[in-house]
């Protein structure tokens, strides 16, 4: 996906005429697709490593990509300076993992499986390099706030059906590079790179300590259309 974004971006350099970084108000929206990192099974490994009633037999994240989008306003305050607004959704993803109950009395296997929706808001600061009057790199960072929907469903121990939830957000950096082309004096096409670091919170055995991701990437197309041109 990657390579066909940039060679949209590329062929998009080749048209339209003007700065590529004037100052004013913008927005936009793009879509893309997300990828998380996998250091979940040692997470969960970690977690019971010394607990009495479960031992860990086997963990995985079931599908580490998903599509994402998102909408974002911003404004340059100079031409290489400026601030922007998003809402990131970086899809779904899917974990399993297998528990053997040391109990005597069930003697049997759990079967979990693990659902998270992330999704949430962030303020960067951006500076941006002219290549020519139709093109430009951008360097973002800031913050964003991880809102994580997350829900488990499965068999227990016991033979029974297992089901729980838990909404959790913590705030944490994030940083990216995108190429932007002007297409029109009010419209320009984006491909941008973005990583959200330290996404949710550590698996542990606490209601709220069902997963951290160390780094989710975003890599997407956008449009945007510049105010007042």
């Amino acid at each position: 996906m990657f390579k066909k974004l940039l060679g949209i971006a590329l062929v998009c350099a080749g048209i339209g005429a003007a700065q590529a970084g004037d100052p004013g108000f913008y927005v936009g929206g793009g879509i893309g697709q997300s990828h998380y990192d996998d250091s979940l099974t040692g997470q969960i490994r970690s977690a019971y490593a010394n607990n009495s009633a479960y031992s860990f037999v086997s963990g995985s994240l079931n599908d580490d990509t998903d599509q994402a989008w998102k909408l974002f306003g911003g404004y340059r305050f100079l031409p290489w300076l400026g601030v922007e607004f998003a809402w990131n959704d970086l899809g779904k993803v899917g974990s399993n993992y297998v528990l053997h109950s040391q109990v005597p009395a069930t003697n049997a296997n759990a079967n979990i499986f693990g659902h998270y929706d992330i999704g949430g808001p962030s303020a960067t600061v951006f500076g941006e390099l002219d290549f020519n009057d139709r093109s430009s790199a951008m360097l973002r960072v800031g913050l964003y706030n991880a809102q994580i929907d997350y829900t488990e469903t499965g068999t227990g121990a016991d033979g029974l059906a297992h089901r729980f939830s838990n909404d959790s957000d913590s705030t944490e950096l994030t940083y990216g590079l995108g190429l932007n082309v002007r297409v029109t004096p009010n419209w320009d096409v984006r491909l941008d790179w973005d990583r959200y670091t330290d996404v949710g919170r550590r698996f542990g055995l606490g209601n709220d300590t069902n997963g951290r991701f160390d780094h989710i990437d975003l890599v997407s197309m956008s449009v945007a259309y510049r105010f007042g041109q």
